[in-house]
């Protein structure tokens, strides 16, 4: 054997035994659960049947399970099962011909759990996803073990002014001040790589997903006190401190909620808080806390 080529063949040879060893490390189950004859994507790692409760991933508007949390599942999958949902017109679920409400992206996670034989998992929501997490607490307390809230609001109070007015008026340009706040060029790129790689409907799903939820946003969803002062699980609300969650909102939601962890993240947007080190281990300890660990 020539001595090039010899070492062409392992190199070959360690590159094929380093993609087993990711591949290995990274696999993850993925199905689908058929409801009201619309089919959700869904993603397990771990074995959901086994001890303790999982870890119940809820993704971001215009967002995925892989472009939210595949940096975090690792961590979060040490010990326990994750799951990770794509909701309604998001990653690998296609849209169907009805609005985007929290009521029924609820009623696809649930399916999603009763599918896996869970009782109750711990909620991970970010934005939207905080926002559904927010929901199963109120609307499926017995489903819910713990809840973190990441860059989420309890109604559209929650949300800096000047969003709002941009949720109501997709003409509104951004004052400068708005803007740095905001997904970057690179962070819609992405979210469009992830429509043309993941959903049936490809990139054309976008605008129309997009409407359905600025209709969402600006509908009479949310909260009221009363009912997010009646959530029985171990809470945490987590901001940025850069975010578009008014942090006045995020404390009063913490004050209102019964022993509710209050996390600000420095130096991070609401996109931002993702890509946080820290984040995985703040899930860790709430879960442990509610575990009595």
């Amino acid at each position: 054997m020539m001595p090039g080529r010899g070492l062409a063949a392992i190199a070959l040879t360690l590159c094929a035994v380093a993609a087993s060893l990711v591949f290995t490390a990274t696999a993850a189950m993925a199905e689908t659960v058929t409801v009201d004859g619309h089919r959700v994507w869904y993603r397990v790692d771990g074995d959901p049947a086994s001890a303790p409760a999982p870890i119940l991933l809820l993704h971001g508007g215009m967002m995925n399970t892989d472009l939210s949390w595949s940096d975090m599942i690792p961590r979060l999958s040490q010990g326990r099962a994750v799951i990770g949902i794509d909701q309604q017109g998001h990653g690998h679920t296609a849209d169907r011909p009805t609005p985007i409400t929290l009521a029924s992206m609820r009623a696809d996670t649930l399916a999603v759990m009763d599918a896996l034989q869970i009782d109750r998992a711990h909620v991970v929501g970010f934005s939207l996803g905080g926002m559904l997490g927010l929901d199963m607490a109120v609307n499926a307390p017995d489903r819910v073990a713990s809840l973190s809230i990441i860059s989420a609001g309890q109604n559209g109070d929650g949300f800096l002014p000047e969003l709002v007015l941009m949720n109501r008026d997709l003409s509104h340009v951004p004052s400068p001040d708005l803007v740095p706040l905001l997904p970057s060029p690179k962070d819609f790129l992405d979210m469009r790589r992830g429509y043309q790689d993941q959903n049936p409907d490809g990139s054309g799903a976008m605008v129309p997903v997009m409407h359905k939820l600025g209709a969402l946003l600006n509908s009479d969803w949310g909260f009221s006190d009363d009912q997010i002062a009646a959530i029985g699980v171990p809470v945490m609300v987590l901001i940025g401190d850069r975010d578009f969650i008014r942090p006045a909102h995020a404390v009063h939601m913490a004050e209102t909620i019964p022993g509710a962890w209050l996390t600000v993240l420095p130096d991070s947007t609401h996109l931002g808080v993702l890509d946080r080190p820290e984040l995985p281990d703040l899930v860790l300890d709430l879960i442990a806390s509610a575990e009595g660990d």
